[in-house]
């Protein structure tokens, strides 16, 4: 390992024990630290931190466990004891996003790729900030989850499949693409059906996957197997790996109901570890002195309020399933900031050219600002309130 390398593993690792314990005593998500702190060392300011092979693949590593947990965070029984009629109302929120974000760019003139911008979701924040309040398992939590959850699907499906409209046009072609894409969810369909069969035959022998103790850690194993073999399916394909990992991390959340200490182990070692890579590495590739101009900040100010405006209004729905009007605003906040999916809109809008650099370093820069200024928002919004469990 070149001494560089070796410094830039150092920063990494330090930033990601170290920053947590800073950002806890000023109420910001360690997410938004981690940025902040991979925006101050990167190349593009101190430049002490360089990236290379090995942090880059940590850091997309640490994407595809983000979204993992994700999906591992839905709680399926829960769901159904819910009922369908609060599934309705989550799916009908999460589509109601881009439907408004679809008039909002109309009205405002932007180029309809804009629309992915505006009603963009997903958990990556959100996750992480309900985890360090410990509102994860409560009735908002849950419903926030999932309305994300559902959003975050729609959002990566939609900007796979608007991906590959823009580089192959209509015809045979884009079928062909789509069909890859429906190849992963028969891919699920029939993992799923193959497992339920399994457990159907043999219960004891997958007790073992949940068990509090294994000297094998056999459950820790088999969830990071099936993130990685959907990872690579989806990579093969030619689809988005990100999409793979979410849908193995709600097959095994699905499968394994129970899933007990083995859920806290995953998080352990996707929250304590792989995660903040990932973070600290979307700090390092952003630029700030690129969208230090009036034209950038005013595009941002557009693109914030346009974003929470599309965020905050199908939100609305959510009082419908019992939730208080503070607990949907603060779901509508932090369905504000889906950073991770605003920086993938962005390089695939600049590769198939259907926006400029200045506007995807607006995107990118929107990213950033939402990801620091909402999920303080939600913690001002939450500070001292009692939270109670879902039933």
């Amino acid at each position: 390992m070149h001494l560089g390398d070796a410094v830039t593993l150092l920063l990494f690792s330090l930033g990601a024990f170290l920053i947590p314990l800073g950002t806890g005593r000023i109420g910001l998500p360690a997410a938004v630290g981690e940025i902040l702190y991979g925006i101050a060392l990167g190349p593009h300011l101190a430049g002490l931190i360089n990236k290379n092979t090995f942090t880059t693949f940590l850091a997309e590593l640490g994407f595809s466990f983000l979204m993992f947990l994700a999906g591992l965070e839905l709680d399926f029984p829960r769901m159904e004891r819910a009922g369908s009629r609060n599934l309705w109302l989550g799916g009908a929120t999460a589509a109601g996003f881009f439907a408004l974000a679809y008039l909002m760019t109309l009205l405002l003139g932007h180029p309809l790729f804009m629309f992915l911008v505006f009603g963009a979701t997903s958990v990556g924040i959100l996750l992480v900030t309900l985890n360090e309040l410990g509102l994860t398992k409560t009735r908002a939590g849950q419903g926030t989850i999932f309305v994300g959850s559902v959003g975050e699907f729609l959002t990566i499906v939609l900007l796979t499949a608007i991906g590959f409209y823009y580089r192959y046009g209509l015809g045979t072609q884009l079928l062909w693409e789509m069909g890859k894409l429906g190849a992963i969810f028969l891919a699920a369909y029939l993992v799923l059906v193959l497992l339920r069969t399994l457990i159907w035959w043999w219960p004891q022998s997958f007790a073992r996957v949940v068990a509090a103790h294994d000297p094998s850690e056999v459950g820790v194993r088999a969830g990071l197997a099936l993130m990685l073999v959907f990872v690579a399916l989806a990579t093969l394909l030619g689809v988005e790996g990100i999409l793979g990992a979410f849908v193995a991390g709600a097959l095994f959340s699905f499968v394994f109901r129970e899933k007990g200490i083995l859920e806290t182990k995953l998080s352990s070692i996707g929250f304590g570890f792989f995660v903040p890579f990932f973070f600290i590495w979307v700090g390092t590739e952003f630029d700030l002195s690129s969208v230090l101009n009036r034209r950038a900040l005013l595009a941002v100010g557009e693109l914030l309020g346009a974003s929470l405006v599309t965020k905050l209004a199908p939100c609305l729905l959510l009082l419908l399933a019992r939730l208080t009007l503070r607990e949907v605003v603060g779901a509508g906040l932090l369905l504000g900031a889906p950073l991770t999916l605003l920086v993938a809109i962005s390089r695939i809008g600049l590769d198939v050219k259907v926006i400029d650099q200045a506007t995807a370093a607006s995107v990118v820069l929107l990213a950033i600002v939402s990801g620091v200024i909402l999920p303080w928002t939600f913690r001002l919004l939450v500070h001292r309130q009692p939270s109670h469990s879902a039933p």
